[in-house]
């Protein structure tokens, strides 16, 4: 026997670093995940090549100190299907593991760790900073939602990460959307940006929790290192140039509309009940203090909600959208009123916070 431990103190931190695995990865032993036991202590790896989590958990243990690759998505399938807080015992029979508890066994194929790819840091750091990982988590979520997914321009597949003059900016964009949110940062940093993968971004938004502890992140030529108590990511960033995110932000908007969030979310998911068309339109009317949602599916069946909202006197105006990217911006959005500001049904509307400089957001109106 060379390993006893409970089984939630190997599940919980195992969850944190298999989301990305592939089971059936063309390189076997990149479906494994790196265990290694020192003391009363357990590292586990998860790395596909261009991200390595890697989460150390302490906990109450017998056995001797080793290290071994084991099939992540498998291993975690079979703690899954042991009760909660139950003792596991892993033997390690010639080239294979034994997993069991009580009358239950498993036996898993392991691979050596000789042949384990794990990500180095090779190059020295362009800048570097801390920030409360309750914060940093809190900016991510806010315009994560508009990071691409698949597209042909690879660079749109992420979120740009930027350091200018002591501000720390995040944005995320697919061309149809965009989302923009700074930072001030305590100490002095040499100005720096990346582009970090949308996969990378998912992942870390895992790892940080809602805490006042400081994640580290260094950022290098070709990656970026992110390490919290007990946990770290690495990963690649993309290479290319981002788009010039700032010529996109309307300057001229002037119908300023100013909308309980949580209300225009709530009527948003209402109207959304009925089929809508393919193209996803949810039509808005604005006048006289009121906006009027409808949805309209192929079959002509139609749905309506208003709202009231304080809008500028004698404006009317109609703007359709696409209501799973309004319904997007509403629901990670963190303040209770928004500020919606128009052109006209054509143009691009800006939504800010009002009185506040460091979150904006972009909607592409449809054609009507």
């Amino acid at each position: 026997m060379f390993l006893t431990i409970n089984r939630d103190a190997l599940l919980n931190p195992l969850l944190l670093v298999t989301g990305f695995i592939d089971k059936k990865h063309t390189m076997p032993i990149l479906s494994n995940i790196y265990l290694k036991k020192h003391g009363n202590e357990i590292t586990i790896v998860a790395n596909d090549m261009e991200i390595q989590a890697s989460v150390v958990t302490q906990a109450e243990m017998s056995g001797d100190d080793f290290a071994i690759t084991l099939p992540g998505k498998k291993l975690q399938d079979i703690l899954k299907a042991f009760p909660d807080n139950t003792d596991i015992a892993f033997e390690h029979q010639d080239n294979r593991i034994l997993i069991k508890s009580g009358n239950a066994k498993f036996t898993i194929q392991g691979l050596s760790v000789e042949h384990y790819p794990l990500l180095k840091i090779t190059d020295s750091a362009i800048c570097e900073f801390a920030i409360p990982q309750a914060q940093l988590k809190r900016l991510i979520a806010q315009i994560q939602y508009a990071m691409a997914e698949k597209d042909s321009r690879v660079f749109l597949n992420g979120m740009f990460f930027e350091i200018k003059n002591g501000m720390l900016s995040f944005v995320a964009t697919d061309a149809h959307r965009l989302g923009f949110i700074t930072h001030s940062l305590d100490s002095d940093t040499n100005n720096c940006s990346a582009i970090i993968p949308r996969k990378s971004i998912i992942e870390l938004y895992r790892l940080l929790e809602d805490s006042s502890d400081n994640v580290t992140v260094k950022v290098y030529p070709n990656q970026i290192c992110f390490n919290m108590p007990n946990k770290e990511l690495i990963t690649k960033v993309i290479d290319g140039k981002y788009p010039d995110y700032e010529r996109v932000i309307p300057l001229n908007n002037d119908k300023l509309c100013l909308i309980d969030r949580e209300k225009l979310l709530k009527a948003v998911e209402r109207v959304a009940v009925i089929g809508i068309d393919k193209l996803k339109t949810l039509t808005i009317e604005i006048s006289d203090n009121q906006l009027l949602l409808s949805c309209r599916n192929d079959d002509h069946e139609e749905s309506q909600d208003k709202i009231e909202i304080i809008s500028p006197p004698n404006v009317q105006l109609t703007v359709n959208f696409n209501i799973n990217y309004l319904r997007d911006l509403l629901a990670y959005a963190a303040n209770k009123e928004l500020q919606f500001a128009f052109y006209d049904e054509l143009r691009s509307v800006l939504v800010t916070i009002p009185n506040e400089t460091n979150f904006k957001s972009v909607l592409m109106p449809l054609r009507p």
